[in-house]
């Protein structure tokens, strides 16, 4: 059956490896993504060895819809509707072979291959612009709190000795993503009530445009200092200056968590 799958779904899985390796891709986490499934599947071991097994034929239902679906999906050339459709396969052949109570300890793992499906660029664009500006605003915030000159002209962001544009990768959303998709694994892991979860999702966003402000001014001090091609998005700096500032937003989201907890219990 794992055969017939992957053959089934192989033009679906070269477009996902297409999408994740992109230069500009918003979803180079999706690699990671299905380990980190199988971990919350690991996780539930225990679950899965008490929980009773049984047949749910509404899964062979949901089976043929998913098949549907991503035969669609693959005629049509529209890859994404057959990426959520793998989702939907899982899940129904969950309930058919082994049942609904088994199924239930399975289904925040096999939901969270959401994260590995990547949104049609047509749609992020529509977030990408606001995004990108919000960013550029928090940034000019800070240059103005450390009385750093500059001139703005648009995304250009001039300073003394180099000038700095803002583009598509500064926009934020892979920072929003992949935020949200560690937002879903604390609030799975921690336990959070609803209303922990609803504040700490709606935070995320403010802490995206934050971060990448943020990642911004880091990039300006280092063509202040270092030169504007030490600051360019082929220079090592460029990309760890990606993974300190998500490290921040993490310890900033952890942060948050904590001070929850602390109104709740006082």
């Amino acid at each position: 059956m794992g055969l017939s799958f992957v053959a089934c779904y192989y033009p679906t899985f070269r477009w996902l490896n297409y999408k994740y390796s992109t230069p500009d891709s918003y979803y180079s986490h999706g690699y990671l993504i299905p380990f980190v499934v199988l971990y919350l599947i690991y996780d539930k071991r225990h679950d899965l060895k008490k929980a009773a097994i049984g047949t749910n034929l509404y899964g062979l239902l949901g089976i043929a819809m998913a098949l549907l679906i991503h035969v669609l999906g693959v005629f049509s050339n529209t890859h994404f509707i057959s990426g959520f459709s793998i989702i939907l396969f899982l899940i129904s052949c969950s309930f058919y072979l082994y049942g609904t109570v088994f199924t239930k300890h399975l289904l925040f793992p096999l939901l969270y291959l959401i994260f590995m499906m990547p949104i049609p660029n047509n749609y992020l664009t529509l977030v990408a612009l606001p995004s990108k500006s919000a960013a550029t605003w928090s940034a000019l915030k800070i240059l103005d709190l450390l009385n750093i000159p500059y001139l703005r002209d648009g995304f250009a962001i001039v300073l003394s000795n180099s000038t700095f544009i803002v583009g598509a990768p500064c926009n934020g959303l892979r920072s929003l993503i992949s935020f949200f998709a560690l937002g879903f694994l604390i609030i799975y892991f921690r336990g959070l009530t609803i209303l922990q979860s609803l504040l700490l999702l709606a935070i995320i966003p403010f802490l995206a445009v934050l971060m990448n402000g943020i990642r911004i001014v880091i990039l300006l001090l280092i063509s202040i200092f270092y030169g504007q091609e030490a600051a360019s998005p082929e220079s090592f700096l460029h990309d760890a200056s990606g993974l300190f500032v998500f490290g921040i937003g993490l310890v900033l989201m952890m942060v948050v968590i904590r001070v929850m907890n602390a109104k709740e219990s006082s």
